[in-house]
């Protein structure tokens, strides 16, 4: 797309992934083969679905107006893949014979018949399977599919963590790229105002009266990368601190020693990107250095507050943000010695959840899904409170956040405040929250929502992030006061909170299966301990 969005995300909690929403999905995506489990078997079963007439799926009066034209077959070039994924992705608008259908097929099928419908040409989708195929292995058919003269990889991505500590992954469409992200703003941001009628050239499709426009004010990124313990995972870390001439805070000093134990260990030391293995592997006998998966031991334990500064990834690599820049030019058709306006698109803030810990003393507050809608009134009394549970970088409960950080704000708060107020009203910039750490008690995700988040905005039109259509069209709904155990939980301050139908439609931009990404238990935290969520709220209150 030529034009990109701009994802501002205002005072956030320490730990609330404000550093996670500019930083590459494509760091942590996996990759692997498809498999089938026997390919005439398999082959058969997705013929069925280029077979069948959909017309019947409809539930009566559910069908929308855009589909009253006839059923367009699976490999017709009128129909995206997106739209094939949406067909064969169960919904409340769909009979129940019809999703007792799609639930007869094993789950192996369905990336079949997407990968098929992404790469056949239209010419010769009468003769599909000619394209596939698989080895032979010990005189019987494999399984590794290939096909179009190469091995076939699936891409894959995390979704937050079992209690096991194992990963819930999820395979990504067979057409997915990670948006390229310039990183706009970190800590200390300076921004303005101003109203439409005085600026040329800005983006189609703004409805309000004026503009918000952000710049960075830091050379350096005060970074905590969290996700480096786990070896290969954060890129972009392993590569920062692979370099000379940092200043890192938290790392453990590990001696000549203990490096050459790690890179000895060979199976987990080529977990580790390049960059990060070449650092170990030169510091191996020799000099004492620090690594991305080692924070500081602090009484035995590991910090959970390591950090480095990063320089500005869009001044190491500046030919991105010129890329980005030339295509917005090009679009809008602004000569090259014309100011380029890029106005926020988005507003984004992160909360840091925790479930309860009872023998330490700590409250939950992990009653929010993973994406949240406020109006202006509940909205702002968060960003006052800046609420956190459980503190990285600080110690204890209470109010932590940008807006608490005198050291590196020097105007008073109400400043700040009025000024944020009357930028949201005159913008008519919608206030939408992400969680990180637990969505309830029980689902633990880190930072892969905050990582997600703006993969999923991008490829919203502007149109769809309006909270007015959201709403409209059953994607939010809101959350409502309730009694328990004979008091009143005014869950309503919780704002609207993303439905079902919310991840169906807007996740199949992104995965094979949007409806598994999250199931009930994520969507209504409540689910999961009624009496955590009722004490979140009233914590929040």
């Amino acid at each position: 797309m030529a034009e990109g969005l701009f994802c501002h995300k205002p005072c956030t909690v320490s730990g609330g992934g404000k550093s996670e929403i500019s930083k590459s999905l494509g760091d942590y995506i996996q990759y692997g083969p498809v498999f089938v489990a026997n390919l005439e078997e398999d082959f058969d079963l997705v013929q069925q679905f280029f077979d069948r007439d959909y017309s019947d799926r409809w539930k009566s009066g559910r069908r929308r107006d855009d589909a009253q034209r006839p059923s367009r077959t699976l490999l017709s070039p009128l129909r995206s893949l997106g739209s094939v994924i949406q067909l064969l992705t169960p919904s409340d608008d769909y009979t129940p014979e019809y999703n007792a259908w799609l639930a007869s097929f094993p789950d192996n099928i369905f990336p079949l018949v997407y990968l098929i419908k992404r790469y056949v040409p239209v010419q010769a989708q009468g003769n599909w399977r000619d394209f596939f195929g698989v080895d032979s292995i010990n005189g019987r058919p494999g399984h590794e599919l290939k096909g179009l003269g190469r091995r076939l990889i699936g891409s894959y991505l995390r979704v937050g963590l079992l209690p096991t500590k194992g990963w819930r992954t999820f395979k990504l469409r067979q057409d997915f790229a990670p948006a390229v992200k310039v990183q706009m703003e970190d800590d200390i941001t300076a921004s303005a105002v101003v109203p439409v009628g005085q600026i040329q050239h800005l983006p189609a499709g703004l409805q309000a009266a004026s503009c918000k426009f952000s710049v960075n004010c830091e050379y350096r990124l005060f970074q905590r990368p969290d996700d480096a313990v786990h070896r290969g995972l954060d890129r972009q870390t392993e590569l920062d601190m692979s370099r000379p001439d940092n200043f890192l805070s938290n790392f453990e000093p590990l001696t000549a020693a203990q490096v050459q134990t790690i890179v000895e260990r060979v199976t987990e030391f080529d977990e580790f990107s390049p960059p990060m293995r070449e650092l170990l592997s030169a510091s191996a006998g020799s000099g004492t250095v620090v690594c991305s998966a080692y924070p500081r031991l602090m009484d035995g334990k590991p910090s959970k507050n390591p950090r480095y500064l990063q320089i500005r990834p869009d001044l190491q690599a500046p030919e991105v943000g010129y890329i980005a820049e030339r295509g917005m030019r090009l679009a809008r058709g602004i000569g090259s010695r014309d100011p380029l306006p890029v106005p926020v698109g988005a507003v984004l803030i992160g909360r840091r959840n925790n479930p309860p810990d009872r023998a330490a003393g700590i409250r939950p507050l992990a009653v929010y899904n993973p994406i949240h809608y406020q109006e202006l009134p509940e909205f702002f009394m968060d960003v006052i409170c800046s609420l956190t549970g459980k503190s990285p970088s600080t110690t204890g409960a209470g109010s932590e956040g940008a807006l608490t950080k005198g050291s590196f704000n020097a105007l008073r708060t109400i400043v700040d405040l009025n000024a944020a107020l009357v930028s949201y009203v005159l913008t008519g910039l919608a206030g939408f929250s992400t969680a990180a750490g637990y969505v309830g008690p029980d689902k633990r995700v880190d930072h892969d929502i905050s990582l997600l988040v703006p993969e999923i905005w991008c490829r919203l039109s502007a149109k769809e992030r309006d909270p007015a259509f959201l709403i409209r069209e059953g994607h939010l709904e809101p959350v409502h006061d309730f009694e328990h155990q004979g008091r009143n939980v005014p869950a309503s301050r919780l704002g609207y909170r993303i439905t079902a139908k919310f991840v169906r439609t807007f996740f199949g931009r992104v995965f094979d299966y949007p409806d598994r990404v999250f199931d009930d238990a994520y969507l209504r935290p409540e689910t999961q301990d009624l009496d955590a969520f009722a004490d979140g709220v009233h914590n929040i209150t």
